[in-house]
């Protein structure tokens, strides 16, 4: 009917089978009484004619994946004319089937487990867990991950919503958490989106991150009146043991001891006062400790077999037997701290060589010296001898918050311990900072998807603001602000939604607020971006397209408009032009007393002289002087040069009997008119007494002289 050679039909993979999906625009009817018969030359195809009808049918579904049924149908309908010997002909129909979001995504190789160490830095790679739509290319296939809310949902996380790629958030710690299971979401484009979920558990393995501690800071034991060299020590409150405290290592450790002496010497390069079991750290008497003047303190020291830089320290003080019951107290001569543990809270920017802490001691005008358990001290910390913890180097919370060692206290005759905690206080130095210095989004208004996540149901999802502060701990909060911000609001995740009920109040195309990152520091700091959200298919866009209607029809209008001024500019131009060539062919108005009068005047003067001289010679009828009215006054009292003689005036080039005049120019006898008329400025008509118009006489003459001299030159 259309005079096309192909039909095209378009139809969805989810159509139903059996649904009619187009009619042939062919002539003729096909039913039983009809004119033509229409049937399908291909066997087996996905699709049919109707029997009677023009109507094409489905018979087999479609799938444009072409998992359960073909993406694309090509048939040839044959077309016979009933009743008739006209050819039959055929009609080629195509069917192409359009993409809808009927799969999810699909997880490769879920669910998945992945091992990671304690001392993972923030952004280390977990492992790659992708999923595929298999969909056709576009919102519908492009998947979008995330990791549900739930334990230990913040210790992980994707690198981005479009990135497979799972990273660590947080930083680990084996002592707290040894292993833990998160859920992952991977979902589509689509409206509603399609979801898939699975699992990923992480082991988290342990790291030598830590020291091997004693199971008391100070041990105690008493010389037996009949020790001899080898006597086993009894130790309270306790055997002397230690462990590591990375559980998952447990490295084995091995025990030694070094002594004090009254002279404060360390004697751990000579004999020993005690022989330490290496495997046990059982302490026995040696021949030199029985020798000894009694009491000694001495430091014990566990090592990691595996790792020497890490150890503990512990003390050991040998009494003498007092008879029977418990230990007598040290000898008061002795240097003993105050306190058992010393604590400080440090903030991460206090300057170096600031007094942290004082370590009290019940000897403090005696010069003393301090021992620490870990060399790492000495990279942040120092101890004076007046017992004052000195900063060394800047604190940074991010990095280590809690700094904890074993301090020893010496005067040369006695010892003690006392254990010193420091702890960084956070301190908010570093504002928020967004991913993108500008934000622009685009949002369809009445597409029907709800975009998903928000707190209404008409909600749509515009983009996300992605934020990060440098202070660990910090929460980040998102707020809105400017004109256009009522129409917007933020989750905690930094996701920006349109809110539903005011999508209808939408009349701009371009909507323009300013994000504010707000971090939970103290004092808080922030930090702000423009934010422009592109809207469209709303009644803003719609009016704008109307003004640029009207713009277009206004800029074709204007452009008319300038084209009639230039076409009147024109005409005016060649007005102009047609009055400036009209003096060159009447005599100019002589303005009173002006020099271009008297020009023109001594002009036609000098023309009629020629004029006068000549017409004796050409006339038949007396001669007849020039006549000049330069000096008559006109009605309107402007003077004018009179105009030549009132008969044909012939030039100076026929007075001179046929040879050419002055000029040298010789006119053609042909042009020279037989008969001349007066030209006057005064030519309006007289009137009579009634006031009726009497024309006034031409005088007219007979150029005789025509004839006779062919070289003419006529002055008006």
């Amino acid at each position: 009917m259309n005079g096309g050679a192909v039909e095209s039909f378009f139809v969805s993979e989810d159509t139903p089978v059996g649904s009619v999906i187009g009619t042939l625009s062919v002539n003729g009817s096909p039913g039983e009484d009809g004119d033509i018969t229409l049937r399908v030359q291909e066997r087996g195809a996905a699709v049919d004619i109707a029997p009677g009808s023009k109507n094409i049918t489905l018979r087999r579904a479609l799938d444009r994946e072409e998992r359960s049924g073909p993406a694309s149908v090509y048939i040839n309908v044959r077309c016979d004319r009933r009743h008739t010997t006209d050819p039959s002909f055929v009609i080629p129909v195509s069917v192409r089937v359009w993409d809808v979001n009927d799969n999810a995504p699909a997880w490769a190789g879920a669910p998945y487990r992945a091992r990671v160490s304690e001392l993972a830095a923030v952004g280390t790679r977990v492992l790659s867990a992708p999923a595929t739509d298999p969909d056709q290319p576009g919102p519908h296939a492009t998947v979008r991950y995330s990791v549900l809310p739930g334990p230990y949902s913040d210790l992980v996380g994707f690198a981005s919503e479009l990135d497979s790629t799972v990273v660590v958030r947080k930083p680990l710690d084996f002592e707290k958490v040894r292993n833990f299971t998160v859920t992952l979401r991977a979902a589509d484009g689509g409206a509603p989106p399609r979801e898939n979920l699975t699992t990923l558990r992480v082991d988290i393995m342990d790291a030598d991150d830590q020291n091997p501690r004693f199971s008391h800071d100070h041990y105690t034991a008493v010389l037996p009146p009949d020790a001899v060299e080898g006597t086993i020590l009894e130790t309270s409150p306790g055997p002397i043991s230690a462990v590591d405290q990375d559980l998952g290592i447990n490295a084995p450790l091995y025990y030694e001891a070094r002594v004090e002496g009254a002279s404060g010497e360390v004697t751990g390069e000579g004999e020993p006062l005690l022989r330490m079991d290496r495997d046990t750290g059982r302490a026995a008497v040696t021949r030199r400790l029985l020798t000894q003047t009694l009491p000694v303190t001495v430091v014990i020291k566990a090592t990691q077999v595996d790792n020497a830089d890490r150890y503990a320290l512990a003390t050991l003080t040998v009494r003498p037997a007092r008879g029977a019951g418990p230990p007598p107290s040290p000898s008061p001569a002795g240097v003993q701290f105050m306190r058992r543990a010393y604590s400080a809270l440090v903030p991460e920017d206090t300057k170096p060589g600031a007094v942290l802490t004082s370590l009290q001691t019940s000897q403090a005008e005696k010069p003393l010296q301090f021992y620490v358990s870990e060399r790492s001290f000495l990279e942040k910390f120092a101890i004076n001898s007046a017992g004052e913890v000195l900063l060394r180097h800047p604190l940074d919370y991010e990095a280590r918050a809690n700094y904890q060692y074993q301090v020893m206290v010496t005067d040369g005759q006695g010892n003690d311990t006392a254990a010193i905690n420091i702890t960084v206080g956070d301190v908010n130095e570093w504002e928020p900072r967004f991913r993108h210095a500008h934000y622009e989004f685009g949002v369809t208004l009445g597409d029907g998807e709800d975009g998903g996540d928000g707190r209404g149901a008409g909600d749509k999802r515009v983009g996300r603001l992605q934020a990060h502060d440098g202070d660990s701990g910090d929460r980040l909060t998102i707020q809105l602000s400017g004109p256009d911000s009522k129409y917007f609001y933020a989750d905690e995740d930094g996701t920006l939604y349109l809110r539903g009920e005011m999508a209808a109040a939408v009349n701009a195309t371009a909507l323009h607020l300013v994000a504010t990152a707000v971090d939970s520091g103290s004092p808080p700091r922030q930090s702000s971006v423009p934010v422009v959200v592109r809207v469209r298919g709303g009644a803003g866009a719609r009016a704008e397209t109307a003004r640029a209607g009207g713009a277009v029809l206004g800029g074709f209008s204007a452009a008319l408009a300038l084209l009639a001024v230039a076409l009147l500019g024109l005409l005016v131009y060649l007005c102009r032009l047609r009055r400036r060539q009209a003096p060159l062919k009447s005599p100019a108005p002589a303005s009173e007393g002006g020099e271009k009068a008297g020009s023109l005047l001594s002009v036609s003067a000098g023309a009629s002289s020629i004029l006068a001289a000549s017409c004796s010679s050409l006339d038949r009828d007396p001669p007849t002087t020039v006549s000049s009215s330069a000096n008559k006054p006109r009605s309107n009292g402007k003077s004018r040069v009179a105009p030549a003689a009132p008969v044909a005036a012939l030039s100076d080039h026929v007075s001179g009997g046929g040879v050419a005049g002055r000029s040298g120019v010789a006119w053609p006898s042909a042009t020279i008119p037989a008969r001349v008329k007066k030209l006057s400025w005064d030519d309006a008509p007289s009137t009579d007494e009634t006031g009726a118009g009497v024309p006034r006489d031409v005088t007219e003459a007979t150029n005789t002289a025509v004839g006779d001299h062919m070289n003419l030159t006529v002055y008006f």
